[in-house]
């Protein structure tokens, strides 16, 4: 063996120990992102509403095999989501609170997906239940899921064409909480036109902005946007239309989740 091909043998024997030394740290295997085969997935057991019926006061931890089969309903592309998206089925929806940022980067808006509830904690917020990690601090019923182990938890099914409910502020209800709407029919209030969405330039002190929608009927409806959204700082558009948003409450109290700006379609004359 002459001396260049000990020196190539000696090269490919250091470059393996050290792919060893990384995989023995790493404490969870690289995340697959191709869309896992059918066969592979477990069956669903409940739908969305069954899930939260399991709810209790305090929190529940899932100490069972429970699978949920459902689609992405959020997209965090535009930063008015952070570590959070929402996932609906035909009886309702709810949010995830997992730590992965750029989540709709790895599961888009509209991905079908088989979410593994063992180990997860069901957890309540300001009436509304959500799924999570058991949490340390009393205050929360739940924290947020790790990074690393969302991957093993939400499993690509494929995709599927997600339709917004048409609603308008008269038909929200509860029922349709954590869903993808359209409302139609509304326009900003006039005392808003000229503002911006929220306020990134003190978004340490202000972290969220609320804004108002208005009906043909003097209904209102708050819109609640992140001042670290990139379009924080755009300025309300001034006509009437329609509205593509997460329907989210606070107690009894209804409110927009707008993911795009390219979903507030105000561009019609006011009324």
């Amino acid at each position: 063996m002459n001396r260049h091909s000990i020196y190539a043998l000696v090269l490919s024997s250091l470059i393996g120990i050290g792919a060893a030394s990384c995989t023995k740290y790493n404490e969870v295997d690289p995340p697959r992102l191709d869309l896992q085969h059918q066969e592979e997935l477990p069956l669903p057991t409940h739908t969305i509403s069954q899930l939260k019926a399991l709810y209790k006061s305090g929190g529940v931890q899932i100490n069972k095999p429970i699978v949920i089969s459902a689609v992405i309903a959020s997209d965090d592309s535009e930063g008015n989501l952070y570590k959070s998206c929402y996932i609906e089925d035909e009886t309702g929806g709810m949010e995830l609170k997992f730590a992965l940022g750029n989540l709709s980067s790895i599961y888009p808006q509209g991905t079908r997906v088989r979410l593994l509830c063992h180990g997860l904690q069901l957890g309540d917020y300001a009436g509304q239940i959500n799924l999570g990690y058991t949490s340390k601090e009393e205050k929360y019923e739940t924290a947020f899921y790790p990074e690393l182990l969302v991957y093993r938890t939400l499993l690509k099914e494929g995709s599927s064409e997600l339709k917004p409910r048409d609603l308008t502020i008269a038909t929200l209800s509860k029922q349709y909480a954590g869903t993808l709407i359209r409302l139609q029919e509304v326009q900003f209030l006039s005392s808003e036109l000229g503002q911006t969405y929220a306020d990134p330039q003190g978004k340490d002190k202000n972290r969220n902005v609320n804004r108002t929608l208005v009906d043909r009927s003097g209904r209102l409806l708050i819109v609640r946007t992140s001042s670290y959204a990139k379009f924080a700082g755009h300025t309300l558009p001034s006509g009437s239309g329609d509205v593509t948003a997460i329907l989210t409450y606070f107690r009894d109290t209804p409110q927009l989740l707008i993911l795009r700006e390219q979903d507030v379609q105000l561009t019609r004359a006011r009324f």
